[in-house]
């Protein structure tokens, strides 16, 4: 694999560097600057560093909003009127986890992954080779690229589980799969490395500081059981000491939630690590409204964006909410909309009132490929309502995905008391801290909790937040969709808790070897 690490430079914007990936082997090509001219100037490094950053935005896109949630129990992209996104299939696979080595958006998720982890080894590679840096600088920066190669890698394992770990932009081998243990240890070994020497969380928005290490491990390590991988020590004991590593650096909930998603976001203190966007992106753009909204939704906000109509809840889902949750209407665009000009009921093509409804009722007679699957009118589901959208909003948000938040290590640290046996008094405050900041009062908190209590809550927490599939497979349900009406009933393996990793990866790097329970390349 004769490969050449590139930097292209594009003009006024920003550095784009790119190591075509051990893992899918695309022969992109780049005629701008080699690495070897790069990285002599701060400017250039922190454009380098802002390049591995912005990574992150390819997280919260359409594959892994499909991966995440809608294999999950969360959202679903169901077919519409008129056949809008039946798309091969590949959103019934999702939902029914019937999906396959073919199945576009793991390919797509794949492959941002793998081109992520080797921007990340190209960009360590610039960064140790310069000298323009102090040695306290230069440690400061390669901890914060490791964190977020180590993100990507952390994703790879929860997905894929045995995957290849290509750590260097040198390597010339086409890459062997490596077990989920090995790369699982690689990861932890690696964070915990890198965890006191990230960046502190003041003045570091947007980086990966020693706030998204401790997070991220206390991910790794609450996940080990249920992923069938082990730690040294007790894996829960060491969930509740990186939480309380963070409790203690100085963030805090947010007392009015829906700041965390505001359009200036940016400020909130609840935030630990964060995808950031601009309406103004060009590429890796935030299109969580386009996904979700319907085709003329920019007449109630006055804005100029064209939306797709697709993405929306499960609607079990939704009926998990009590509806004096402010998190129900929080994250649930809901009932009839409006032309803000006219003050007219909208109607969609086929002259019904745009009236998004819980409910999502397959259309008789229209079912796809032998399947239960049909489609749905164009104004069913409920869509997403959870990021604030500007009256300018076009095809890109510019509110920012917060990858971690304070909520989840409350509600991380609560599971991981009750699954240890530890102070269920202590996990009863963490979920009622987080339920009591929702609600503005102490009203609805609860005498004591379980498990079943922490699964709701951060169900009620983290609508369309690219947590769902993670946690239905941590609490056992992850063969169980919540769209009972569709009766378009999930297949129940343990080996669909891993997605196949896909064909076109394997086509490009024939020593990728298939997951167990799925048909060999």
């Amino acid at each position: 694999m004769n490969k050449k690490t590139i930097i292209s430079f594009l003009a006024g914007a920003s550095f784009l560097l790119s190591m075509p990936s051990c893992m899918d082997l695309d022969e992109t090509v780049y005629d701008k600057l080699a690495a070897d001219n790069f990285g002599q100037t701060q400017t250039e490094i922190d454009a380098l560093v802002g390049t591995v950053n912005n990574s992150l935005r390819s997280y919260f896109s359409g594959d892994f909003y499909a991966l995440d949630d809608q294999a999950g129990s969360m959202s679903v992209k169901p077919t519409r009127q008129g056949g809008d996104w039946y798309d091969g299939g590949q959103y019934r696979e999702i939902y029914m986890h019937d999906y396959t080595a073919q199945t576009s958006c793991i390919r797509g998720a794949w492959g941002t992954a793998s081109e992520a982890i080797g921007t990340c080894n190209a960009a360590l590679a610039v960064v140790e080779n310069s000298e323009i840096m102090t040695d306290a600088v230069k440690a400061q920066t390669l901890a914060s690229i490791r964190g977020v190669r180590a993100f990507w890698f952390y994703k790879m394992v929860d997905l894929w589980g045995n995957v290849p770990l290509v750590t260097s932009s040198e390597d010339k081998e086409l890459p062997d799969c490596k077990s989920r243990q090995e790369v699982y240890d690689w990861v932890v070994n690696e964070v915990e490395a890198i965890a006191d020497q990230c960046p502190d969380r003041e003045n570091n928005y947007g980086q990966f500081t020693k706030g998204a290490a401790q997070s991220l491990l206390a991910k790794l390590y609450l996940n080990a059981e249920a992923w069938g991988v082990t730690c040294s020590g007790n894996a829960y004991e060491k969930v509740i000491n990186a939480c309380d590593k963070v409790l203690a650096m100085g963030y805090i909930l947010e007392t009015n939630w829906k700041d965390n998603f505001s359009l200036t976001n940016e400020n909130s203190r609840e935030a630990i690590l964060a995808a950031i966007f601009s309406e103004s992106d060009t590429n890796k753009r935030n299109q969580l409204h386009l996904n979700s909204l319907h085709y003329k939704q920019n007449l109630v906000y006055g804005a100029p964006f064209g939306a797709w109509n697709g993405l929306c809840a499960q609607p079990d889902y939704v009926k998990l909410f009590p509806e004096d949750d402010p998190r129900y209407e929080g994250s649930f665009l809901i009932g009839q909309q409006y032309d803000l000009s006219t003050g007219e009921k909208i109607l969609t093509a086929y002259n019904m009132e745009l009236n998004y409804t819980a409910e999502i009722a397959m259309m008789p007679g229209t079912g796809y490929d032998g399947t239960k699957w049909g489609a749905v009118l164009q104004q069913a589901g409920f869509r997403a309502n959870k990021w604030t959208y500007s009256s300018s909003l076009n095809d890109g948000m510019g509110n920012d995905y917060h990858v971690f938040r304070l909520a989840d290590i409350y509600l991380m640290k609560a599971e991981a008391l009750l699954r240890s046996g530890g102070s269920a008094s202590e996990a009863t405050n963490l979920v009622n801290a987080v339920r009591a900041r929702a609600y503005g009062n102490t009203n609805h908190n609860y005498a004591s909790v379980t498990l079943k209590e922490v699964q709701l809550e951060r169900r009620l927490e983290f609508a369309w937040e690219l947590t769902s599939r993670q946690d239905d497979i941590r609490f056992g349900c992850y063969d169980k969709g919540m769209w009972a009406s569709s009766d378009c009933e999930r297949k129940s393996s343990d080996h669909l808790k891993l997605f196949p990793v896909s064909q076109t990866a394997w086509q490009s790097n024939p020593n990728l070897k298939q997951n167990p329970g799925y048909p060999s390349f």
